[in-house]
C-alpha cells in the first residue's frame, strides 16, 4: 500500500534534513506505529505519506513515496486526501463545524460526494465510531475523546484506504487512549484500512500495532514486527525512547538470573501487563510458605475504601491554597461542585481523572482565571473573587495544556522577558534571569517560538514560569507532546522547584509520571473529588481507579494480576526484590 524509497526531505530555510534516506514498505492492511523523540521526524514522515509534503510544506524533496502505486509527487494533495485520511496532532485545528453532523458533512460536500450517498456515509461513520447519539450536539460541548472520535468519523466518511494519525491520544486520559486504539484495531481488522500512527505512548503501540518504525534524527534505525523490534531495547533507549516498564522488568529478571539462561531474548518480550504476569508465573517458582507471609499482612487494592485526606484539617499558617465548598458551571454538561481542599506549602499534588472530570476547571479556579459560582478559593489567604488574575499571577505560575495559547512574542528571549516585565521585575534582573534561563534550558534566544516543535514550545512555557520563581505552580498536562528525555528533564526541573519550597499542583494523565513525582493525588470524576490520599494508596486502589476510568501504572497492573503477595509493588526494582523474597 505504501512504498517509500530513499526519502530525504529538508524544509525550506532549514539547515539540515528532517528525514534522511528512508526506505520501507507498508503492506495493505498493515497497522504500523512510528516512534521517536521530539524532532526525530515522526510528523514529517506522516506528512510525506499524506502528501502535505511536498504539496503544502516546501523544501528539498528527494526519493519517492508511493501510495497504492501512485507517486504522491504526481497527484494533487486534495485527490490524495480521498485515499489517505489524516488526523493531525492538534485536533482543534482540524475541526471546522459547529455541530457534529456539520463536521462530517463538510468533507463530503467539499469532495463532491453524490448527494444520494451522503446520509448513509454520515450514519455509517457515526455508528462505526459509536457516537450516533452525538449527531446533533454542539462540538464545543464534547470531551477531548469525543472530539477525537468525531474527527476520525469525518475522515472515515470519505472511505479512505489509508489512515494516518499524528499523536491521536496526546491529550486523552488512559481509558480514552485505549478506546481510540481499540477503535483503530477494529477499523484495521474489519474494514482492512491500512493504519499508520505516530505516538509517544509506546505502551499503546506495543499492545496494538503489528510493526514499529523507530526514528532517530530523521533516519529509520529499526523497522519490523513489534516483538522483533523490541529486542533492540538498548538502541531504542539511546534513541530517546522509553521502553515499556514490563520490558525493563523482564530484562532485569534476566540480569538477576531469574529466568532460564537458555531462554532467547525474544521469548521474554512482553507487550502488556497480562503477558508480564503470565511470564512471571511461568518462570518463577514461588515458595508457598514464603508467599503466605505476604498474604497475611497485605490487603488487595479492591478492598480499599474511597476515604482519603480531602477536607482534613491542617495548620492554617502552612495553607497556601484552599477551596471552600466551591462550585462552577460552564453549562449543563460541564461543571464542578462540592470542592473542598487544603493545599500546604511544599505539597506536590497530582490531579487525575478522565477527560471531562473537571481537572482543568479546578486548575483555572486556582489562579482566578475562573471565579467560583459559589464557595470561595483562597490563595495565600486572599479570595480570588476579589483579586485580578494579574495580581494573583505574582504568586501563581500557570502552564496551559496547549502551549500555543501562552506564547505571544517573536523570539524565545522576548517570550521569557515578557512575563518578567509584566510582573515588575527590574530591567537588570530581567536580563540576568533571561540569560540564566536560556543557559539552563539550552535555548537559542533568537529562535522564533513557532518554528520549534510542540515539545520545545512546552519547555519554553515552563522556562518562562520558572524564571518568575512562583510560590505556587499550576501545571495542566505538562508532559503532553514531550518525548521521554524531555519529559524527564521537565519533571526534574519541577521536582527541583518543589524541593526548594514551590507548591506544585499538576494535572496529569501519565500514571507513570504521577507515580514517580507526586506526593499526593486528588482523584476527580464528573466534577467531584472522589478521593485525596498519598500517591501509592490511590494508585494501588483498583476499585477507585476503575470508578474514575483510570489505569494503574504498568508494574502495579502486573502486581494486581499476580495476587495479594505482590499488591504493594509499583516499580520493576520492587518487583525483582519481591520475586526473590517469595521464591
Amino acid at each position: 500500500m505504501i512504498e517509500i524509497q530513499e526519502l530525504t526531505f529538508r524544509y525550506s530555510g532549514s539547515k539540515k534534513n528532517v528525514l534522511e534516506n528512508i526506505s520501507l514498505t507498508i503492506e495493505k492492511g498493515g497497522f504500523v506505529g512510528i516512534i521517536g523523540e521530539s524532532g526525530a521526524g515522526k510528523t514529517s514522515l506522516c506528512n510525506c505519506i499524506n502528501g502535505l509534503i511536498p504539496h503544502h510544506y516546501e523544501g528539498d524533496f528527494y526519493g519517492s513515496v508511493k501510495v497504492d502505486g501512485t507517486d504522491t509527487f504526481d497527484i494533487d494533495a486534495g485527490k490524495l486526501a480521498l485515499k489517505v485520511g489524516s488526523v493531525f496532532q492538534d485536533i482543534e485545528s482540524q475541526i471546522t463545524g459547529y455541530f457534529v453532523e456539520d463536521e462530517i458533512l463538510f468533507g463530503l460536500e467539499n469532495f463532491g460526494i453524490p448527494a444520494d450517498q451522503i446520509e448513509k456515509r454520515i450514519t455509517d461513520s457515526l455508528e462505526t465510531l459509536g457516537i450516533t447519539e452525538l449527531r446533533h450536539k454542539e462540538i464545543s460541548s464534547l470531551s477531548g475523546g469525543q472530539k477525537q472520535k468525531l474527527v476520525i468519523a469525518a475522515i472515515l466518511a470519505l472511505e479512505p484506504d489509508v489512515l494516518v494519525l499524528d499523536e491521536p491520544t496526546g491529550e486523552l486520559d488512559p481509558a480514552s487512549s485505549v478506546q481510540i486504539f481499540n477503535l483503530l484495531k477494529k477499523l484495521n481488522e474489519e474494514k482492512g484500512i491500512t493504519i499508520v500512527v505516530a505516538e509517544q505512548k509506546i505502551m499503546l503501540l506495543c499492545e496494538f500495532v503489528k510493526k514499529l518504525i523507530v526514528l532517530e534524527k530523521g533516519t529509520c534505525v529499526h523497522y519490523g514486527e513489534i516483538r522483533s523490534t523490541l529486542t533492540h531495547k538498548r538502541e531504542m533507549e539511546e534513541a530517546g525512547i522509553n521502553c515499556p516498564r514490563v520490558l525493563t522488568l523482564t530484562s532485569k529478571m534476566a540480569d538477576e538470573n531469574l529466568v532460564p539462561k537458555s531462554m532467547k531474548p525474544e521469548d521474554r518480550i512482553c507487550l502488556n501487563a497480562e503477558e508480564a504476569a503470565d511470564f512471571i508465573k511461568k518462570v518463577v517458582k514461588i515458595d508457598s510458605r514464603k508467599e503466605s507471609q505476604f498474604k497475611s499482612s497485605k490487603t488487595t487494592g479492591t478492598d480499599m475504601s474511597f476515604s482519603g485526606l480531602t477536607g482534613e484539617s491542617t495548620s492554617d499558617e502552612n495553607v497556601v491554597l484552599e477551596f471552600k465548598n466551591v462550585a462552577f458551571s460552564y453549562n449543563e454538561t460541564a461543571n464542578v461542585h462540592n470542592l473542598s481542599v487544603k493545599v500546604n506549602k511544599g505539597d506536590f499534588i497530582s490531579l487525575i481523572g478522565s477527560n471531562g472530570a473537571g481537572k482543568s476547571t479546578f486548575s483555572k479556579l486556582c489562579n482566578g482565571l475562573l471565579k467560583p459560582s459559589s464557595g470561595d478559593v483562597l490563595v495565600l489567604g486572599q479570595n480570588t473573587k476579589k483579586k485580578k488574575v494579574s495580581a494573583l499571577a505574582k504568586h501563581i505560575g500557570f502552564l496551559f495544556q496547549n502551549p500555543d495559547r501562552q506564547i505571544c512574542c517573536a523570539t524565545v528571549r522576548e517570550e521569557i522577558a515578557f512575563s518578567l516585565k509584566n510582573n515588575g521585575i527590574p530591567q537588570d534582573e530581567i536580563e540576568k534571569r533571561v540569560t540564566d534561563t536560556l543557559n539552563e534550558f539550552g535555548f537559542d534566544g533568537d529562535t522564533e517560538p513557532f518554528n520549534m516543535s510542540r515539545g520545545q514550545r512546552q519547555r519554553l512555557c515552563l522556562a518562562c514560569l520558572i524564571a518568575l520563581n512562583p510560590e505556587i505552580l499550576i501545571l495542566d498536562e505538562p508532559t503532553t507532546g514531550l518525548d521521554y528525555r524531555e519529559c524527564m528533564e521537565v519533571m526534574g526541573k519541577i521536582a527541583e522547584l518543589n524541593k526548594n519550597g514551590t507548591t506544585v499542583i499538576m494535572v496529569c494523565h501519565d500514571m507513570e509520571v504521577v507515580l514517580d513525582f507526586a506526593k499526593t493525588i486528588i482523584v476527580m470524576n464528573r466534577g467531584e473529588i472522589l478521593a485525596e490520599d498519598e500517591t501509592r494508596s490511590v494508585l494501588g486502589n483498583r476499585t477507585l481507579l476503575e470508578r474514575a476510568r483510570l489505569l494503574p501504572p504498568q508494574i502495579a497492573q502486573v502486581s494486581m494480576l499476580l495476587g495479594n503477595s505482590f499488591n504493594d509493588v509499583f516499580t520493576d526494582d520492587e518487583m525483582i526484590k519481591r520475586i526473590k523474597e517469595v521464591m
